[in-house]
């Protein structure tokens, strides 16, 4: 048996422009799947989760050409399998899979392609195939796209698979060129989970990719992520109102990630908040993906002490928000927002602090090893009750 481990991902700026193949600045975090793998002499996988024993062990044909109704999380395992067949890889044998993830289910962080990332890990490693991790990036969006069913673009398994301890990505989605970019030593990152998980196959994230492309083509096939600011309102008068707002957003959405990058870089933290907000808002308003608890989440923010700024992060429709907070209020911050979001919504937030952390790996470390020994992952206390399932 070996063992493989995946972070999930929190993103600071930049939502639904990667499949417009803009630039975003996610960063891998330190929580994430761990998967214990090993062979089998059949075509099976075999997969059990220790955050769900009440399914037990699931059994998958890993030749299956679509998802299979028994499962859900187990079509992840055999749409990683069915991405590489399709690039050429023999993957020769079925597995034995044990998971473990610490990611809240419908949370925004990526689940689902932390799931893919640490089994394609596994993949790479079993069958020396030697992949680079935008080629491992690669295979999971393809493993999302056309078996799983998500017109998903390439940024949670670029920042899943790229990590960098203590940096967050800024990440070019059209040349998957990536460059690390430290976080700021005095603010620390805060996960406000709604505690209202959302499903990305039955949401609306397909149709908002579809209004974006839509525009784009109206515009003549140039890209929404190039239109310059001054430039931008003369073409969205050009544009069918139904398609404005989603224009909108990624052309605007484009310009406060290259502004974020340049703040951290030059230690401008404050900058960096206020384009968190304006990003929040614009998703709120154009793009319309946030929804009444992700709103109510980040307005409690916004007024909370030490909040530098606050924002939905992943696909939204439910989910995360993403706090940049200073470090030495973060008692106080979490003090502030968790009662005024109960309060307006009825729900308990769950906030909790995240660190950027390094990339998809196997497990070699000795001590990391017995302190991730599968046999231990029942009885682990706090463990979150979910497999990692379609979330973004």
């Amino acid at each position: 048996m070996r063992l493989f481990q995946a972070p999930g991902r929190v993103n600071l700026i930049g939502d639904h422009i990667d499949y417009m193949g803009g630039t975003v600045l996610p960063m891998a975090i330190d929580r994430g799947t761990w998967l214990a793998a090993s062979a089998r002499d059949d075509r099976l996988i075999t997969a059990a989760s220790a955050n769900m024993p009440e399914v037990g062990t699931l059994t998958v044909d890993m030749d299956s050409q679509r998802p299979v109704a028994t499962g859900d999380w187990a079509n992840y395992l055999v749409a990683m399998v069915d991405a590489l067949t399709r690039r050429g890889v023999s993957v020769l044998h079925g597995f034995d899979v044990q998971v473990r993830g610490t990611i809240p289910p419908g949370s925004g962080l990526s689940s689902s392609a932390s799931l893919e990332m640490a089994f394609g890990a596994a993949l790479d490693a079993w069958f020396d195939l030697g992949l680079s991790p935008t080629e491992l990036a690669l295979a999971g969006q393809a493993a999302e796209n056309a078996f799983i069913g998500v017109s998903s673009g390439i940024m949670d398994q670029m920042a899943i698979a790229s990590g960098r301890q203590g940096c967050a990505l800024a990440l070019n989605c059209d040349s998957l060129a990536v460059e690390p970019v430290p976080m700021p030593a005095d603010d620390v990152v805060v996960v406000a989970d709604s505690r209202r998980p959302r499903s990305l196959v039955a949401s609306a994230y397909n149709e908002r990719r579809a209004a974006a492309d839509a525009a784009e083509a109206a515009l003549g096939g140039g890209r929404l992520v190039d239109i310059t600011p001054e430039h931008l309102p003369a073409l969205l008068d050009t544009l069918d109102p139904a398609l404005r707002r989603a224009a909108r957003h990624v052309a605007t959405e484009q310009h406060r990630v290259h502004a974020a990058i340049d703040a951290l870089k030059a230690g401008d933290d404050v900058r960096v908040g206020e384009l968190m907000r304006e990003s929040h808002e614009s998703l709120r308003d154009d793009y319309r993906v946030t929804g009444p608890e992700l709103d109510a989440l980040a307005e409690a923010a916004w007024q909370a002490p030490g909040c530098l700024g606050a924002r939905m992060t992943g696909a939204g429709f439910g989910g995360c928000t993403a706090n940049l907070v200073a470090a030495g209020q973060v008692e106080q911050f979490c003090a502030a927002v968790a009662p005024a979001y109960t309060e307006r919504t009825g729900l308990v937030a769950d906030l909790f602090v995240v660190c950027a952390a390094d990339g998809a790996r196997e497990i070699t470390d000795p001590q990391e090893l017995a302190a991730n020994d599968p046999s231990m992952w029942d009885d682990m206390p706090g463990a979150v009750r979910s497999s990692s399932v379609d979330d973004r």
